[in-house]
């Protein structure tokens, strides 16, 4: 998965992504314990996120 922000740019493998926590407008997905990057849900189409959910679960993550 890659990310990007005003503060740059990273390229993470499915696997970093432990866990999914979803909310009405937004997704966390924590890298660990400290660390998670927030996913903002307004221009995710339905698609995009059945393929993340599914990417996510079939490296091994949960999804809650």
């Amino acid at each position: 998965m890659s990310l990007s922000s005003g503060a740059g740019t990273a390229s993470i493998p499915w696997s970093a992504i432990t866990e999914i926590w979803q909310f009405k407008t937004c997704w966390l997905l924590l890298l660990s314990k400290s660390q998670f990057v927030t996913l903002p849900l307004a221009d995710v189409r339905p698609e995009l996120a059945a393929f993340i959910l599914e990417r996510v679960q079939a490296s091994g993550g949960k999804v809650s």
